[in-house]
């Protein structure tokens, strides 16, 4: 038991360091030079978007105010800022589709260093077959409301009893 939450600990820590969205991660433990590089794809809390964007984290070496990190997605560079919500991390300010193919590159005062491209995946999904239950769900409410039909009909074509005098 101490051992399965000990791992999931272990799991939702970093997903954690990046504010109460939904993080997943695309690379992890990646090396452009002196740092240590993960990706996470993080659905933001802010009503301005639902597409997800990018967040580039250095993990475990420090930054100076000297490194540089840029994203292409495509064909285009796309902006990156500091992230406010992590530390030595940028944020894309434009969201990414499944299916983009995403350039990290970490520039500094030795050098510039490329990731190998990423390509975003498709969104998680939930294990449950959710279009086989709403088919299923719409069958039965019809054959529910049909059978409830019938027997409204069955109650109205019937003759009344005439009520004893008693």
């Amino acid at each position: 038991m101490s051992a399965m939450l000990i791992g999931i600990m272990c799991v939702a820590a970093p997903a954690l360091a990046h504010g109460d969205h939904d993080a997943r991660p695309l690379l992890r433990n990646a090396e452009a030079g002196p740092y240590g590089v993960s990706l996470w794809q993080v659905y933001p809390d802010v009503g301005s978007s639902v597409v997800p964007h990018l967040i580039v984290v250095l993990d475990g070496t420090p930054s100076d105010g000297a490194t540089v990190v840029s994203v292409t997605v495509g064909e285009t560079s796309v902006e990156v800022v500091p992230s406010m919500t992590t530390e030595r991390a940028w944020e894309t300010t434009v969201g990414v589709e499944p299916g983009d193919l995403v350039e990290v590159r970490v520039t500094d005062d030795d050098g510039s260093w490329a990731l190998d491209t990423v390509t975003i995946p498709p969104p998680l999904t939930s294990v449950l077959p959710m279009r086989a239950l709403i088919m299923i769900s719409i069958f039965l409410a019809t054959g529910v409301a049909w059978w409830a039909a019938g027997r409204t009909a069955q109650a109205w074509r019937r003759p009344l009893q005439p009520r004893s005098q008693g």
